[in-house]
């Protein structure tokens, strides 16, 4: 397990300990900051062992599969804990937005299955890293300012300021995901090969090897018959001689 995988675990085995904080919270009310701290780093993983992946070629297949699963995860805890402690000020918003984001996740993943299935390589979206980062941030915001501070201005401002990122990486949600689903939309196809075209392709494919097969032989033969010839022309030379 090299680097950047073992970051990727570092921010499965934070998330926990993200949720059991926020649980402590109504033990003591300043629990939130610890809550929020956890949070942020488990985020900043997200950049961190993509970046150190990618700059010292470093990209393993268990880190493909961690890699995805730790930042969904990751989300949904978020998610949940924004929704349960209140923290977006508008009533009922946080609830809405985490259905869309939930939504969103829950048909990609599926859309990402079929394409599996086929064979079909989904290329990179960058309107999906911007969901993501925004999704992060926003969160970042709001953990900070839960609803019981908000009685201080500081606290206050940084709720709304989270609430405006949340709007906006909600609407990317939305936004990639259909851009993601209309880019890649050869997977939804219902056309497929009826069982003459395969027959006829399996026969030009066998008629097309059989003759370079035969190509390949006579030029063989023609290499083969040329240094013979040419063999037996020494010979005759030093016979004369």
């Amino acid at each position: 397990m090299n680097l950047p995988t073992k970051i990727t675990v570092a921010r499965l085995v934070l998330i926990p300990v993200f949720v059991l904080f926020y649980c402590l919270q109504s033990a003591w009310d300043y629990m939130f900051i610890f809550t929020w701290l956890v949070f942020v780093v488990a985020s900043a993983t997200d950049y961190l062992d993509g970046h150190l992946a990618r700059k010292y070629n470093l990209i393993t297949n268990l880190g493909k599969f961690l890699d995805p699963i730790a930042d969904k995860v990751l989300v949904v805890a978020g998610l949940f804990v924004l929704v349960d402690g209140n923290y977006l000020p508008i009533p009922y918003f946080g609830l809405i937005c985490g259905v869309i984001i939930l939504a969103r996740e829950l048909i990609i993943g599926l859309f990402r299955q079929m394409a599996a299935l086929q064979d079909f390589v989904l290329a990179a979206d960058n309107l999906g890293k911007i969901k993501t980062a925004s999704t992060m941030v926003s969160m970042g915001f709001l953990l900070i300012a839960p609803d019981y501070m908000r009685h201080y201005g500081i606290f206050k401002f940084l709720a709304w300021v989270g609430t405006i990122g949340f709007i906006f990486a909600t609407v990317m949600t939305v936004v990639s995901g259909l851009n993601y689903i209309i880019k890649n939309k050869a997977i939804l196809s219902d056309q497929k090969k009826s069982d003459d075209e395969i027959v006829i392709e399996g026969v030009v494919r066998n008629i097309a090897d059989e003759i370079n097969s035969t190509i390949i032989n006579q030029n063989s033969d023609q290499v083969g018959d040329e240094n013979k010839d040419d063999l037996d022309k020494n010979n005759t030379d030093k016979t004369e001689d």
